[in-house]
């Protein structure tokens, strides 16, 4: 059960440590509270807090939760040492935070060491460090017993000291201090082999994984300078790419330059032809203009042709000036039949044909003069009869020349 102890001090080189709190707390740690004096200038280390039985002692180390534990004169000062199991069974508790101060910190209610007699051997199963502690434990027990008896004597005589014993009683109290300062250093120093041993372990471990990562750092090296030679190569290899990268870019900027003076020429060009090809096709629309004109003229050509053979058909009673007229209505149709034929084989035919149907048409005309002057006994009884040849000349004149116009 957690207590709360009376002030205590020590003396040990000029440090003295006042005691406010020392208990459990919640069953799982031990809690340390006080004040320091004498400690300016003091450089402390990680608390440890050494219970201590009849055939055994324990080591707790201070929570981090704390740290930095450096005291100061007459400041609170606090530790938490973590702990597990039940408290009972330990007799006193020695509190160390420094090599060379520790300080006794008595557990409440508990029970005083057993003596042991000296030359004993530890208990079985401690290690050097505790054999010592436990040895520094039973003489301090050895000297409470021993100051506890002399109160309990009762009075004797006082009677002056011999030379002898002065001197015997200033070496025992010199003995009894350096025995007490042999003790502090026992405890010391099997704290100091714990941590030793511990530092050691670390140690060894650091060792291991520092031989581990100087053969890493090696092959890494070793890797890095493979690496630094590759790299070198590639830098070279990378000097030369942008030597010929740079020429290969001034000689795709005279191209780019030519390309842009071969472009603006060519839109130049390009300018040329669309204006051109407006022009064709203002020519094509007019063209196309003068064919539907023809066209239709062609298509009257076609039905005036029809009335007149209709006429021709009706004028067959007159059979000496119809046959005359036939005849050369069928001269004529042939010819234009040839002519049309010569006309859509090519140019040149139909410019020919045009010639021979320009020159027809001047004997047409021959003829129709001709035509015009009928008999003189057929003047005034048939005159209708007069005009068919003349008819049949101008249609087949119009009909070359509509074909001429399309071709």
């Amino acid at each position: 059960m957690a207590e709360v102890l009376e002030p205590a001090t020590t003396g040990a080189n000029g440090v003295a440590f006042e005691l406010d709190r020392f208990e459990m707390a919640d069953g799982e740690r031990f809690e340390v509270n006080g004040r320091w004096f004498g400690v300016r200038g003091r450089r402390f280390i990680r608390p440890s807090l050494t219970l201590v039985g009849d055939e055994e002692q324990r080591r707790l180390l201070a929570d981090l939760e704390h740290k930095p534990w450096a005291a100061e004169d007459g400041q609170p000062w606090e530790a938490t040492f973590p702990y597990d199991q039940d408290e009972a069974g330990w007799n006193e508790a020695e509190l160390n935070v420094a090599p060379d101060i520790t300080i006794a910190l008595p557990l409440p209610g508990a029970k005083r060491p057993r003596a042991r007699r000296r030359g004993s051997a530890p208990a079985s199963g401690t290690s050097p460090g505790s054999a010592a502690a436990t040895a520094a434990t039973t003489a301090s027990a050895r000297r409470r017993e021993a100051e506890s008896s002399e109160a309990t004597a009762p009075p004797r005589r006082p009677r002056a000291p011999s030379p002898e014993l002065v001197n015997a009683r200033r070496e025992a109290h010199r003995a009894q201090r350096e025995l007490e300062r042999k003790d502090a250093e026992i405890a010391e120093l099997s704290a100091e082999l714990e941590r030793r041993g511990a530092k050691l372990e670390e140690v060894s471990g650091a060792r291991d994984a520092a031989r581990s990562a100087r053969e890493q750092a090696a092959d890494e090296q070793e890797r890095l300078t493979r690496a630094r030679g590759e790299a070198l190569r590639l830098r070279d290899e990378a000097l030369a790419d942008r030597d010929a990268l740079a020429r290969d870019r001034d000689d795709a900027l005279r191209l780019r330059d030519a390309a842009l003076a071969a472009r603006d020429e060519a839109l130049a060009g390009r300018r040329v032809a669309i204006d051109s090809r407006d022009e064709a096709a203002a020519k094509l629309g007019s063209a196309l203009g003068a064919r539907d004109a023809a066209l239709a003229e062609r298509d009257d050509a076609l039905a005036a042709r029809d009335k007149v053979a209709a006429e021709r058909d009706a004028l067959l009673g007159d059979r000496d000036d119809a046959v005359r007229v036939r005849d050369g209505a069928v001269a004529a149709s042939e010819k234009t039949a040839a002519e049309r034929e010569a006309l859509t084989a090519t140019l040149e035919q139909l410019r020919a044909e045009r010639d021979d149907a320009i020159a027809s048409r001047g004997a047409a005309m021959v003829m129709r003069n001709a035509a015009n002057t009928p008999p003189a006994y057929k003047r005034e009884s048939n005159r209708i009869l007069h005009f068919v040849p003349a008819l049949v000349v101008i249609v087949i004149a119009i009909v070359v020349a509509v074909a001429l116009h399309i071709i």
